[in-house]
């Protein structure tokens, strides 16, 4: 059977998910047993929906998903009241929080007699889109049981009993306050919002096993519904009605004091997993739909925070690593991702490196979105050493399967134009591999629908994890013992290399199966299997690595001023033992290491005797006669012995070339005729003048052009310790003949601008484009109005050329500083859930804050010590939840808060903070 196999109408089947590309499809072919079987992969992502199909059964029978939880709380309610039941018939009957009656079956096994009762309201745990559907049905639903005006037979029958006399009496309506009374009703209407439902769980003991009973009905009846456990006991899972198809399940915590319903808080992660490991066995044409390792099985760990509206945050990352050691899982897959202003570092980046180093999971990550500027890489996949950080690649079998692309044979394989770059700021690669980053994948019922086209690093990812996956699948059944490592290695120097695609996006290639699976077969006795290298840099590494906060993990030269010269650096390679090692081993170890520069630019020694010590030595870069452009260098530490195996280690080296000045002030650029076609990118690096405070940017067709052509621009300066976030712009726009598109950012002397044009990797046709860049440089002081003197003077300098001012002082936001009211630290519960690992205890912090809000108004809750940092945050939690008076639960906030709308009144925002060490 051939790999671009059709079915029988010819439609292409092996691009619906893709496999071809990375030989995970000719794997499995060749090595049926090796599918996943004997695999865990745990799913960090917004929930896998168990009643999705594909996600049922492995391929040899065993239940797909074998635990469901939610680490954000977002779905938590409090059961801690205890009421006692009565007998009455075949039923017990017990009082609800709610105050509801609510009838137990009698057969129910409690021997403590004790029920544990809460409520959860319906909406708490919905999606946006599942809720403004459910809503808009719901008020459908009560207005079709309302009665029109007039209609009822007791009105009829009224009007007929009158006398003719009092209907000649009665006052004519007036038809004015009649359509007033009908366009209020309308409004009212219009702007009503049904409140939902609110279940009643109760919660009992059967003397093995904490059990729940969700009314999903609202009816009070449970007598025939079944008690649920926690999932991972028995795989149960219910759905609260046909109106929304959301299924949910259990789990129980502090000895029933707290019941967890897990739902999915989106699509992205059902679709995820049924990349990894989906599993069509009854279908005849599961080849193109089943997942890349339909035998592995899933750990769905929900991160995304419903109340954030998906959001991650630290307090579910946190609590997701106890559940991936619970469940003894091999990979993590996780989707998520923001920038970072410094890589390495943040305490779910310690967490997750612990995760790879000292208990052997292999961590697999989304680049990011964010391309295609250079250096736009998303944290925690590519911005932290250990875990492995996947870019997004694109096949013409994927454009006609998935795409419907016309004229699909004239296309070339690509990388996504969005999918991010690399390097980091601190030097590292940031993109490791590449993976289709696109595929048609199961999505949860509530969709309405059985499956879906999503794109993006966070679909390339599962599909190297599921790669990833069939190799240990195979490993795990020849009895071959693997580390991170070792596959990471294997990996990396087994990926292949796309023509026509750059380095920074596609790392070290596209993943290969089969030839991963083959190099760890072959070098599977090799000691150095059993360890990484950390690589350090000093020296004249570049501003922006130097001083990102973290350790340098390569050479990132980018400033005009640091490419004028020849640099030298200090590089120190040392061998990264595990904390458990055996000391006679690391007193032993020796490796004789031949080190070769891959570019004529870079010198480096040609050995290095290693030990378990580490050693360094200099590497010197030339840059001084490379043209206008970005170039990418290492400097590989090979086996001595055996050079046939591949870089045991690899020192990253970036360097960015400007452009030449164009005139003497050096504030213009102009390009002309860029020649663009499907995925063709043009980058130029352009030094602004000292005192350049914005850049205007200006593209247009070179001529007329047959049809509009998608484009993306970006522009990005870096500064250390900064998200790029605050300096960069990324957007698309369409160009046609006489058109123009116009970007202005803020920039600053000194640090070199990237300006990108792209022309979108699914925009047929070629094209040349004329790009103007001007940089301009106006400033003022910082501008305080005190309340006297009434007049305020503003300085404003304007640094080169000649610039029109038109002074304008708008008063746009008012910021009031509250110190909280109260605080309380105190540990968090004991049990799994919020322990790290090693039984180590979580504290928590409270802060309260109160305010009065003297109207409505928009307003945003700031905290500026911990806003805009997540995965670089030092903090285990962040979320904060404002309150009007009355208690009601206005809205809810994290690293990059909202504005929202708080009523008038007394408001109270409560702070929770996390950590393990009570002393920050």
């Amino acid at each position: 059977m051939s790999l671009d196999e059709k079915n029988a109408n010819g439609f292409p089947q092996t691009g619906i998910l893709p496999k071809v590309e990375t030989q995970a499809l000719q794997f499995v072919r060749k090595y049926p047993d090796y599918d996943g079987k004997g695999v865990i992969v745990a799913i960090m992502d917004t929930g896998v929906d168990p009643g999705a199909i594909g996600l049922q059964k492995t391929s040899d029978g065993k239940p797909k998903v074998i635990d469901i939880v939610d680490t954000t709380g977002s779905g938590d309610l409090d059961t801690s009241t205890i009421v006692e039941g009565k007998i009455e018939g075949d039923y017990v009957t017990i009082k609800s929080i709610s105050g509801k009656q609510l009838k137990l079956s009698k057969d129910w096994t409690n021997p403590s007699g004790k029920w544990h009762v809460g409520v959860k309201p319906e909406f708490d745990l919905y999606p946006n889109g599942l809720k403004k559907r459910a809503k808009l049905a719901r008020k459908i639903a009560e207005l079709k049981s309302c009665k029109p005006v007039g209609s009822s037979d007791d009105n009829k029958s009224s009007d007929d009993n009158k006398s003719s006399d009092d209907k000649k009496s009665e006052p004519k309506p007036d038809l004015d306050d009649l359509q007033a009374q009908l366009e209020c009703l309308r409004s009212l209407m219009g702007s009503y919002d049904p409140p939902g439902r609110i279940f009643d769980v109760v919660v009992f003991n059967d003397g093995k096993n904490w059990r729940a009973v969700v009314d999903t009905k609202c009816d009070g009846d449970l007598s025939g519904a079944k008690p649920m456990a926690d999932y991972r006991l028995e795989h149960q899972y219910g759905t609260f009605s046909s109106l929304d198809l959301m299924n949910y399940s259990v789990n129980i915590y502090d000895n029933g004091n707290l019941v967890s319903i897990v739902v999915t808080c989106g699509s992205h992660g059902t679709h995820v997993a049924g990349i990894v490991a989906a599993n069509f066995p009854e279908s005849s044409e599961n080849v193109s739909m089943n997942g890349v390792a339909p035998g592995a099985q899933i750990v769905s760990i929900k991160i995304g925070d419903t109340r954030l509206g998906s959001m991650e945050t630290n307090t579910g990352m946190c609590r997701a690593i106890q559940a991936i050691l619970r469940n003894k899982c091999d990979l993590v897959n996780m989707s998520y991702g923001e920038p970072t202003s410094t890589p390495n570092k943040g305490y779910f980046v310690e967490l997750s490196a612990e995760l790879v180093n000292n208990h052997g999971v292999i961590f697999v990550s989304s680049a990011g979105n964010a391309g295609p500027a250079l250096s736009t890489v998303g944290a925690p996949g590519s911005t932290t050493t250990e875990i492995i950080g996947v870019g997004a690649y694109v096949s013409p079998g994927m454009m006609e399967s998935e795409y419907a692309i016309r004229d699909v044979k004239s296309m070339k394989e690509v990388q996504y134009t969005w999918s991010s770059r690399g390097p980091t700021v601190n030097g590292h690669p940031g993109v490791c591999i590449s993976a289709p980053g696109g595929a048609i994948a199961p999505v949860p019922q509530w969709v309405l629908q059985k499956n879906t086209l999503m794109n993006g690093t966070s679909m390339a990812s599962p599909n190297a994890c599921g790669g990833i996956a069939l190799v240990l699948s195979a490993l795990r059944t020849l009895g071959i013992k693997w580390t991170p490592h070792a596959v990471r290695r294997a990996v990396e120097n087994t990926a292949k290399l796309v023509d026509g695609i750059e380095c920074f996006a596609q790392g070290y290639g596209l993943l290969q199966v089969s030839d991963c699976f083959n190099f760890l077969e072959s070098n599977a006795k090799n000691a150095e299997s059993a360890f990484a290298y950390s690589i350090s840099v000093r020296g004249h590494a570049g501003l922006v690595a130097t001083c990102s906060g973290g350790p340098t993990k390569g050479v990132y030269l980018r400033q005009a001023a640091e490419v004028i010269g020849v640099q030298d650096v200090s590089v120190s390679v040392k061998p990264s033992f595990h904390e458990d090692a055996d000391k006679k081993i690391m007193q032993a170890f020796e490796q004789k290491i031949v080190l070769k520069a891959t570019k004529f630019w870079v010198n480096a020694p040609k050995c290095v005797l290693m030990h378990s010590g580490g050693r360094s030595f200099s590497v010197q870069i030339d840059p001084t006669n490379l043209l206008p452009g970005p170039y990418y260098a290492e400097v590989l530490g090979m086996d001595a012995t055996d050079l046939s195996k591949g870089p045991l280690f690899r020192v990253p080296i970036t360097v960015c070339i400007p452009e030449k000045i164009q005139d003497k002030s050096g504030q213009r650029y102009n390009f002309e005729k860029i020649p663009f076609s499907s995925g063709k990118i043009s980058r130029k690096f352009l030094a602004p003048p000292q005192g350049s405070t914005s850049v205007h940017i200006k593209f247009k067709p070179s001529g007329p052009i047959d049809t509009s052509r998608g484009f993306m621009v970006a522009a990005q300066w870096l500064t250390p310790q900064e998200s790029p976030r605050a300096t960069e712009i990324n957007k698309f726009v369409y160009l046609k003949t006489g058109g123009e598109a116009n970007y202005v950012l803020p920039v600053k002397g000194g640090h070199t601008l990237e300006v990108v044009l792209a022309q979108y990797w699914s925009s047929l046709g070629v094209c040349e484009i004329d790009l103007e860049v001007t940089f301009h440089g106006i400033s003022t002081p910082p501008l305080v109005l005190p309340s006297d003197p009434a007049v305020t003077r503003a300085d404003v300098t304007c640094w080169f050329g000649e610039e029109t001012v038109e002074p304008k002082a708008t008063l746009t936001h008012r910021h009031i500083t509250y110190r909280p009211k109260s605080y309380n630290v105190q540990p968090l519960p004991a049990g799994y859930r919020d322990e790290l690992p090693g039984g180590k205890s979580v504290y928590e912090i409270i802060l309260t804050y109160n305010f009065d809000m003297d109207k409505k108004a928009n307003c945003k809750v700031t905290f500026p010590t911990l806003n805009g940092k997540l995965y670089d945050s030092p903090f285990g939690s962040q979320l904060f939840m404002v309150f009007d008076e009355l208690k009601y639960h206005v809205s809810s906030g994290d690293a990059w808060p909202d504005s929202k709308t708080i009523p008038k009144g007394k408001t109270t925002v409560r702070l929770h903070v996390r950590h393990d060490n009570t002393k920050l």
